[in-house]
């Protein structure tokens, strides 16, 4: 990134999980963790990296807007996917203003004490962006082939919980802590996931199809759909929706930063999806993250995309979604929720009434804001690289 001060964390060295780990350029990392942030006059939002904030700060429109507000900006880059400690820890130490997560990565820094709080929401998510692939050769053909076998995710994420749900429709029952189940589960995250599905160790694996690394294995025709997420169920309606989360302190004395985001994430969302300049977003997104330009187009162009979301504006649905979801976790044997339930207060505290339609700094995200028909068929529709019936049964 050329136009913005670019940081890149590693959560095996925030965790203390490695010495003399390989940085992005080879570099021999020999420290165990960063030092503190400096104090600085200076406005900086530290903002998290995702596909559209890519393709913002390569145009220069996020700087544009958080110059209008005196500030400067950070993109920093979170390799450790799928690790919320290590997201907790950046936000701890100064190191993370705001970020996107889904609702139930976004949930657990609830859950576990943290005092995050959501200042934006898209809508319910389409099913395939949380699935449950099988290798290409395997003979596995569907959820209920998985009897006696093994289902490998990280089980503080996303795809855990669509499958979770999703073997619960078919009568069948994921192992937790609390319990044996019909699916023998591993829980794996991040690389080594990758690399032990690959490998054959694990049968099953939970999937976001639109994360760059496994559009790769989808781009090259490895893998196999056996499920989508339930729909209109619990993980599309509720789980994996996605959230923008700051810290509450933040969120009171920062406004105008929050504000100026969401701006440049109109300008740019309007630019890649309705003025239809997917190609050269995939060109700048392939860059960034080191990635074949067809990779690239599938993690924004996908209906499985995890970014680029129309902004949901009201802050009753937020709520009730979020009560909603936790409760059919709890009900149902979510071993994480039951263990650190959260009461109505509490989930009515996590969403910032102050952000959404008809508080003090909303900001209008929806299609309406850009000008455009909402209606579906304004929207490009369908995978780019590989058709889907070549993944899935």
């Amino acid at each position: 990134m050329k136009t913005a001060y670019r940081t890149i964390i590693s959560g095996f060295l925030l965790l203390g999980g490695a010495v003399g780990a390989g940085g992005a350029d080879g570099v021999i990392v020999k420290g165990t963790g960063l030092p503190a942030a400096l104090p600085t006059t200076q406005r900086v939002a530290k903002i998290g990296l995702n596909e559209w904030v890519a393709v913002a700060s390569k145009k220069g429109w996020l700087q544009e807007e958080f110059a209008k507000q005196g500030a400067t900006v950070e993109v920093v880059d979170i390799r450790a996917v799928g690790a919320p400690s290590v997201e907790a820890s950046l936000f701890r130490r100064g190191d993370l203003h705001i970020a996107q997560r889904m609702a139930y990565p976004s949930l657990q820094h609830r859950a576990n004490g943290f005092d995050l709080v959501v200042v934006w929401a898209g809508g319910d998510c389409h099913p395939r962006r949380a699935t449950t692939v099988v290798l290409k050769k395997s003979k596995i053909k569907t959820l209920e082939d998985l009897k006696g076998k093994s289902y490998g995710s990280s089980r503080l994420g996303c795809p855990y919980f669509a499958t979770f749900e999703a073997l619960k429709a078919k009568g069948l029952e994921l192992d937790s802590d609390l319990k044996k189940g019909d699916v023998r589960f591993v829980n794996v995250t991040g690389s080594p996931a990758l690399a032990t599905f690959l490998a054959g160790e694990i049968d099953a694996l939970g999937s976001h199809p639109a994360y760059f690394t496994m559009a790769a294995i989808y781009d090259k025709g490895l893998v196999k759909e056996i499920s989508e997420s339930v729909p209109n169920g619990e993980y599309v309606t509720g789980g994996g929706r996605a959230l923008v989360l700051t810290l509450r302190e933040y969120a009171t004395q920062n406004p105008d930063l929050i504000q100026a985001y969401f701006r440049a994430y109109n300008r740019t969302r309007k630019w890649i999806v309705f003025e239809n300049h997917y190609d050269e977003a995939a060109e700048i997104v392939g860059e960034e993250y080191r990635i074949s330009k067809s990779v690239a187009l599938y993690t924004i162009k996908d209906e499985s995309r995890i970014v680029l979301d129309a902004g949901q504006p009201s802050y009753r649905d937020e709520v009730d979604s979020l009560r909603h979801f936790l409760a059919w976790a709890i009900k149902n044997g979510d071993d994480f929720y039951s263990a650190k339930p959260l009461s109505d207060e509490q989930v009515t505290a996590f969403v910032d009434q102050r952000y959404f339609e008809g508080g003090k700094f909303y900001v209008d995200t929806t299609d309406g804001a850009l000008g455009v028909n909402p209606a579906p068929a304004a929207l490009p529709a369908g995978p780019i690289t590989v058709a889907r019936t070549e993944n899935k049964l």
